[in-house]
Protein backbone atom coordinates (compact mmCIF):
# COMPACT_ATOMS: atom_id res chain seq x y z
CA UNK A 1 0.00 0.00 0.00
CA UNK A 2 1.22 3.46 -0.83
CA UNK A 3 0.89 5.85 2.09
CA UNK A 4 0.47 9.61 2.08
CA UNK A 5 0.31 11.03 5.57
CA UNK A 6 0.28 14.80 5.81
CA UNK A 7 1.21 16.22 9.17
CA UNK A 8 -1.59 17.97 10.94
CA UNK A 9 -4.47 16.63 8.84
CA UNK A 10 -6.48 15.90 11.96
CA UNK A 11 -6.70 19.60 12.66
CA UNK A 12 -6.94 21.03 9.13
CA UNK A 13 -9.59 23.64 8.55
CA UNK A 14 -11.98 23.04 11.44
CA UNK A 15 -14.33 25.80 12.52
CA UNK A 16 -14.40 25.98 16.29
CA UNK A 17 -18.21 26.21 16.30
CA UNK A 18 -19.06 23.14 14.24
CA UNK A 19 -15.91 21.22 13.36
CA UNK A 20 -16.75 21.58 9.68
CA UNK A 21 -14.98 23.59 6.97
CA UNK A 22 -11.59 24.33 5.49
CA UNK A 23 -8.79 26.68 6.38
CA UNK A 24 -7.28 26.85 2.90
CA UNK A 25 -9.90 26.09 0.28
CA UNK A 26 -7.39 26.66 -2.51
CA UNK A 27 -5.62 23.44 -1.58
CA UNK A 28 -8.76 21.30 -1.75
CA UNK A 29 -11.20 20.20 -4.41
CA UNK A 30 -14.14 22.60 -4.12
CA UNK A 31 -16.56 19.68 -4.40
CA UNK A 32 -15.52 18.65 -0.90
CA UNK A 33 -18.26 20.61 0.81
CA UNK A 34 -17.59 19.44 4.38
CA UNK A 35 -14.83 17.87 6.44
CA UNK A 36 -15.30 16.70 9.99
CA UNK A 37 -12.54 15.83 12.42
CA UNK A 38 -12.99 12.33 13.85
CA UNK A 39 -11.29 11.19 17.11
CA UNK A 40 -9.38 8.32 15.47
CA UNK A 41 -8.20 6.88 12.17
CA UNK A 42 -11.34 6.58 10.03
CA UNK A 43 -11.87 3.53 7.79
CA UNK A 44 -15.61 2.85 7.65
CA UNK A 45 -18.90 4.59 7.04
CA UNK A 46 -22.53 3.56 6.61
CA UNK A 47 -25.41 5.86 5.68
CA UNK A 48 -29.05 5.09 6.44
CA UNK A 49 -31.81 7.65 6.05
CA UNK A 50 -30.62 10.98 7.42
CA UNK A 51 -27.81 9.47 9.50
CA UNK A 52 -24.16 8.65 8.80
CA UNK A 53 -22.39 6.12 11.02
CA UNK A 54 -18.63 6.66 11.05
CA UNK A 55 -16.23 4.02 12.35
CA UNK A 56 -12.75 4.89 13.55
CA UNK A 57 -9.99 3.53 15.75
CA UNK A 58 -11.67 3.34 19.14
CA UNK A 59 -15.29 4.02 18.34
CA UNK A 60 -18.25 5.04 16.22
CA UNK A 61 -19.86 8.44 15.79
CA UNK A 62 -23.34 9.14 14.44
CA UNK A 63 -24.10 12.27 12.42
CA UNK A 64 -27.32 13.89 11.28
CA UNK A 65 -26.62 14.62 7.60
CA UNK A 66 -29.88 16.22 6.53
CA UNK A 67 -27.69 19.20 5.65
CA UNK A 68 -24.77 17.51 3.80
CA UNK A 69 -22.66 20.67 4.03
CA UNK A 70 -22.86 20.66 7.82
CA UNK A 71 -22.96 17.17 9.38
CA UNK A 72 -24.15 17.38 12.98
CA UNK A 73 -22.62 15.03 15.56
CA UNK A 74 -25.40 13.55 17.70
CA UNK A 75 -24.02 10.32 19.19
CA UNK A 76 -20.74 8.62 20.10
CA UNK A 77 -19.90 5.08 21.16
CA UNK A 78 -16.52 4.22 22.69
CA UNK A 79 -15.70 0.71 21.46
CA UNK A 80 -12.32 0.42 23.14
CA UNK A 81 -8.96 -0.25 21.56
CA UNK A 82 -8.87 -1.41 17.99
CA UNK A 83 -9.99 -0.36 14.52
CA UNK A 84 -13.60 -0.31 13.39
CA UNK A 85 -13.28 -1.81 9.91
CA UNK A 86 -16.90 -1.97 8.82
CA UNK A 87 -20.41 -1.03 9.98
CA UNK A 88 -23.70 -2.45 8.76
CA UNK A 89 -27.06 -1.08 9.93
CA UNK A 90 -30.20 -3.24 9.85
CA UNK A 91 -33.28 -1.67 11.35
CA UNK A 92 -32.31 -0.31 14.76
CA UNK A 93 -29.14 -2.37 15.10
CA UNK A 94 -25.54 -1.75 14.07
CA UNK A 95 -23.23 -4.69 13.42
CA UNK A 96 -19.57 -3.73 13.68
CA UNK A 97 -16.44 -5.52 12.45
CA UNK A 98 -14.01 -4.43 15.15
CA UNK A 99 -10.70 -6.05 14.32
CA UNK A 100 -9.34 -8.24 17.10
CA UNK A 101 -12.30 -7.36 19.32
CA UNK A 102 -14.45 -9.33 16.90
CA UNK A 103 -18.14 -8.68 16.27
CA UNK A 104 -19.94 -5.91 18.16
CA UNK A 105 -23.72 -5.43 18.17
CA UNK A 106 -25.07 -1.98 19.00
CA UNK A 107 -28.59 -0.70 19.61
CA UNK A 108 -28.93 2.53 17.61
CA UNK A 109 -32.69 2.99 18.09
CA UNK A 110 -31.74 6.21 19.89
CA UNK A 111 -28.94 7.63 17.73
CA UNK A 112 -28.13 10.17 20.45
CA UNK A 113 -27.23 7.32 22.80
CA UNK A 114 -25.97 4.18 20.99
CA UNK A 115 -25.61 1.18 23.34
CA UNK A 116 -23.42 -1.90 23.02
CA UNK A 117 -25.74 -4.87 23.61
CA UNK A 118 -23.76 -7.88 22.37
CA UNK A 119 -20.34 -9.05 21.21
CA UNK A 120 -18.29 -12.08 20.27
CA UNK A 121 -14.51 -11.79 20.39
CA UNK A 122 -13.16 -15.30 20.03
CA UNK A 123 -12.87 -15.27 16.23
CA UNK A 124 -9.57 -13.54 15.51
CA UNK A 125 -9.44 -10.30 13.53
CA UNK A 126 -12.77 -9.32 11.96
CA UNK A 127 -12.74 -6.91 9.00
CA UNK A 128 -15.99 -7.54 7.17
CA UNK A 129 -19.61 -7.98 8.25
CA UNK A 130 -22.87 -8.68 6.42
CA UNK A 131 -26.39 -9.55 7.54
CA UNK A 132 -28.94 -12.02 6.18
CA UNK A 133 -32.08 -12.27 8.29
CA UNK A 134 -31.18 -13.47 11.78
CA UNK A 135 -27.69 -14.49 10.64
CA UNK A 136 -24.62 -12.29 10.66
CA UNK A 137 -21.58 -13.27 8.64
CA UNK A 138 -18.12 -11.96 9.40
CA UNK A 139 -14.91 -12.24 7.42
CA UNK A 140 -11.36 -11.61 8.45
CA UNK A 141 -8.26 -13.66 9.14
CA UNK A 142 -7.79 -17.42 8.71
CA UNK A 143 -11.09 -18.07 10.52
CA UNK A 144 -12.54 -17.06 7.16
CA UNK A 145 -16.32 -16.67 7.01
CA UNK A 146 -18.11 -17.14 10.33
CA UNK A 147 -21.91 -17.36 10.69
CA UNK A 148 -23.65 -16.11 13.85
CA UNK A 149 -27.21 -16.59 15.02
CA UNK A 150 -28.24 -13.11 16.22
CA UNK A 151 -31.92 -13.82 16.89
CA UNK A 152 -30.91 -12.79 20.42
CA UNK A 153 -28.58 -9.85 19.66
CA UNK A 154 -27.32 -9.79 23.25
CA UNK A 155 -25.82 -13.25 22.78
CA UNK A 156 -24.53 -13.90 19.25
CA UNK A 157 -23.76 -17.60 18.77
CA UNK A 158 -21.50 -19.21 16.17
CA UNK A 159 -23.48 -21.69 14.09
CA UNK A 160 -21.14 -22.23 11.13
CA UNK A 161 -17.88 -21.24 9.53
CA UNK A 162 -15.58 -21.82 6.58
CA UNK A 163 -11.88 -21.34 7.17
CA UNK A 164 -9.75 -19.61 4.55
CA UNK A 165 -6.02 -19.83 3.97
CA UNK A 166 -5.76 -16.07 3.48
CA UNK A 167 -7.26 -12.98 5.08
CA UNK A 168 -10.75 -12.09 3.82
CA UNK A 169 -11.22 -8.31 4.28
CA UNK A 170 -14.80 -7.98 3.03
CA UNK A 171 -18.05 -9.89 2.56
CA UNK A 172 -21.14 -8.90 0.60
CA UNK A 173 -24.43 -10.83 0.37
CA UNK A 174 -26.87 -10.96 -2.53
CA UNK A 175 -29.82 -13.28 -2.07
CA UNK A 176 -28.39 -16.39 -0.44
CA UNK A 177 -24.96 -16.03 -2.03
CA UNK A 178 -21.94 -14.54 -0.30
CA UNK A 179 -19.14 -12.79 -2.17
CA UNK A 180 -15.87 -12.43 -0.32
CA UNK A 181 -12.69 -10.57 -1.21
CA UNK A 182 -9.78 -12.82 -0.25
CA UNK A 183 -6.19 -11.59 -0.26
CA UNK A 184 -3.85 -13.50 -2.58
CA UNK A 185 -6.85 -15.49 -3.81
CA UNK A 186 -9.36 -13.09 -5.35
CA UNK A 187 -13.12 -13.52 -5.37
CA UNK A 188 -14.62 -16.35 -3.32
CA UNK A 189 -18.30 -17.23 -3.80
CA UNK A 190 -20.24 -18.98 -1.03
CA UNK A 191 -23.64 -20.64 -0.80
CA UNK A 192 -25.27 -19.36 2.41
CA UNK A 193 -28.59 -21.22 2.21
CA UNK A 194 -27.62 -23.22 5.30
CA UNK A 195 -25.77 -21.01 7.81
CA UNK A 196 -24.57 -24.12 9.63
CA UNK A 197 -22.85 -25.21 6.41
CA UNK A 198 -21.12 -22.27 4.71
CA UNK A 199 -20.31 -23.88 1.37
CA UNK A 200 -17.53 -22.61 -0.90
CA UNK A 201 -18.80 -22.57 -4.49
CA UNK A 202 -15.79 -21.13 -6.34
CA UNK A 203 -12.67 -19.01 -6.16
CA UNK A 204 -11.46 -16.83 -9.01
CA UNK A 205 -8.08 -15.15 -9.11
CA UNK A 206 -7.98 -11.40 -9.58
CA UNK A 207 -5.02 -9.37 -10.79
CA UNK A 208 -3.96 -8.36 -7.27
CA UNK A 209 -5.46 -8.78 -3.78
CA UNK A 210 -9.25 -8.48 -3.56
CA UNK A 211 -10.55 -6.13 -0.85
CA UNK A 212 -13.88 -4.32 -1.15
CA UNK A 213 -16.86 -5.95 -2.86
CA UNK A 214 -20.09 -4.54 -4.31
CA UNK A 215 -22.79 -6.62 -5.99
CA UNK A 216 -25.50 -5.52 -8.40
CA UNK A 217 -27.63 -8.18 -10.01
CA UNK A 218 -25.21 -10.79 -11.38
CA UNK A 219 -22.26 -8.39 -11.54
CA UNK A 220 -19.57 -8.13 -8.87
CA UNK A 221 -17.29 -5.12 -8.53
CA UNK A 222 -14.01 -5.69 -6.69
CA UNK A 223 -11.55 -3.24 -5.20
CA UNK A 224 -8.35 -4.99 -6.23
CA UNK A 225 -5.62 -3.31 -4.17
CA UNK A 226 -2.81 -1.78 -6.25
CA UNK A 227 -4.28 -2.99 -9.55
CA UNK A 228 -7.42 -0.84 -9.37
CA UNK A 229 -10.78 -2.54 -9.74
CA UNK A 230 -12.12 -5.67 -11.42
CA UNK A 231 -15.61 -6.44 -12.70
CA UNK A 232 -16.93 -10.02 -12.92
CA UNK A 233 -20.09 -11.68 -14.18
CA UNK A 234 -21.33 -14.20 -11.58
CA UNK A 235 -24.47 -15.39 -13.36
CA UNK A 236 -22.81 -18.81 -13.12
CA UNK A 237 -21.45 -18.78 -9.52
CA UNK A 238 -19.24 -21.82 -10.16
CA UNK A 239 -17.50 -20.05 -13.02
CA UNK A 240 -17.30 -16.26 -12.56
CA UNK A 241 -16.34 -14.51 -15.79
CA UNK A 242 -13.87 -11.62 -15.90
CA UNK A 243 -15.38 -8.64 -17.69
CA UNK A 244 -12.74 -5.96 -17.16
CA UNK A 245 -9.92 -4.67 -14.99
CA UNK A 246 -9.07 -0.99 -14.68
CA UNK A 247 -5.76 0.21 -13.26
CA UNK A 248 -5.73 3.05 -10.74
CA UNK A 249 -2.79 4.81 -9.07
CA UNK A 250 -3.69 4.15 -5.42
CA UNK A 251 -4.88 1.24 -3.28
CA UNK A 252 -8.46 0.38 -4.28
CA UNK A 253 -9.86 -0.42 -0.85
CA UNK A 254 -13.61 -0.40 -1.47
CA UNK A 255 -16.24 0.20 -4.13
CA UNK A 256 -19.82 1.52 -4.25
CA UNK A 257 -22.19 0.90 -7.17
CA UNK A 258 -25.21 3.13 -7.76
CA UNK A 259 -27.13 2.43 -10.95
CA UNK A 260 -24.50 2.43 -13.69
CA UNK A 261 -22.01 4.52 -11.72
CA UNK A 262 -19.11 2.99 -9.80
CA UNK A 263 -17.32 4.90 -7.03
CA UNK A 264 -13.88 3.62 -6.02
CA UNK A 265 -12.22 4.59 -2.74
CA UNK A 266 -8.61 4.50 -3.92
CA UNK A 267 -6.79 5.30 -0.68
CA UNK A 268 -4.22 8.09 -1.10
CA UNK A 269 -5.38 8.68 -4.70
CA UNK A 270 -8.84 9.77 -3.53
CA UNK A 271 -12.15 8.77 -5.11
CA UNK A 272 -12.57 7.75 -8.75
CA UNK A 273 -15.91 7.63 -10.53
CA UNK A 274 -16.67 5.44 -13.55
CA UNK A 275 -19.60 4.93 -15.85
CA UNK A 276 -20.03 1.13 -16.05
CA UNK A 277 -23.05 0.99 -18.32
CA UNK A 278 -20.84 -1.29 -20.40
CA UNK A 279 -19.02 -3.31 -17.71
CA UNK A 280 -16.50 -4.51 -20.30
CA UNK A 281 -15.41 -0.95 -20.99
CA UNK A 282 -15.70 1.30 -17.90
CA UNK A 283 -15.30 5.02 -18.61
CA UNK A 284 -13.81 7.39 -16.03
CA UNK A 285 -16.08 10.39 -15.51
CA UNK A 286 -14.73 12.02 -12.37
CA UNK A 287 -11.98 12.06 -9.74
CA UNK A 288 -11.76 13.87 -6.40
CA UNK A 289 -8.54 14.01 -4.42
CA UNK A 290 -9.34 13.65 -0.74
CA UNK A 291 -7.42 15.00 2.24
CA UNK A 292 -5.74 11.75 3.31
CA UNK A 293 -6.75 8.19 2.29
CA UNK A 294 -10.20 7.28 1.05
CA UNK A 295 -11.14 3.91 2.57
CA UNK A 296 -14.90 3.75 2.07
CA UNK A 297 -17.57 5.81 0.35
CA UNK A 298 -21.37 5.76 0.73
CA UNK A 299 -23.56 7.64 -1.74
CA UNK A 300 -26.78 9.42 -0.83
CA UNK A 301 -28.17 11.09 -3.93
CA UNK A 302 -25.49 13.35 -5.38
CA UNK A 303 -23.43 13.36 -2.16
CA UNK A 304 -20.62 10.99 -1.27
CA UNK A 305 -19.72 10.40 2.38
CA UNK A 306 -16.10 9.29 2.68
CA UNK A 307 -14.15 7.64 5.50
CA UNK A 308 -10.81 9.33 4.84
CA UNK A 309 -8.28 7.99 7.33
CA UNK A 310 -6.65 10.93 9.13
CA UNK A 311 -8.91 13.20 7.06
CA UNK A 312 -11.94 12.04 9.07
CA UNK A 313 -15.35 12.34 7.45
CA UNK A 314 -15.62 14.11 4.11
CA UNK A 315 -18.72 15.03 2.13
CA UNK A 316 -18.33 15.37 -1.65
CA UNK A 317 -20.85 16.89 -4.05
CA UNK A 318 -20.72 14.76 -7.19
CA UNK A 319 -23.12 16.88 -9.22
CA UNK A 320 -20.43 17.23 -11.88
CA UNK A 321 -20.22 13.44 -12.21
CA UNK A 322 -24.00 13.30 -12.72
CA UNK A 323 -23.70 15.82 -15.54
CA UNK A 324 -20.93 13.71 -17.12
CA UNK A 325 -23.12 10.60 -16.98
CA UNK A 326 -25.87 12.44 -18.82
CA UNK A 327 -23.36 13.50 -21.49
CA UNK A 328 -22.05 9.93 -21.90
CA UNK A 329 -25.59 8.55 -22.14
CA UNK A 330 -26.54 11.08 -24.85
CA UNK A 331 -23.53 10.31 -27.06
Amino acid sequence: MRHLIAAGLMSVGLFASSGVGFSDEGDLDQRIIASVEIPGFTMSIETVGSYAYVGYQGGMQIFDVRNPASPLLIGTLDTGRGQVHEIRIVGRTAYIAHGFQGLLIVDVSNPWCPKLIGSHGDIGEVKGVAVLGDTVYTSGNSRGVVAFDVSDPTSPTIIGQRRMEQSAPHIEIKGTMGYVGVRRTGLAVFDLKKPSHVRLVSTTRTADEAFGIAVQGTTVYIGDQDTGFTIMDVSEPKRPLLLSTVELPGFAYSVEIVGTTLYVADSDAGVYVFDVMNPKEPVQIDHVQTMDRAFEICMVGRYGYVADGHGGLLVIDFAMAEESIETVASE
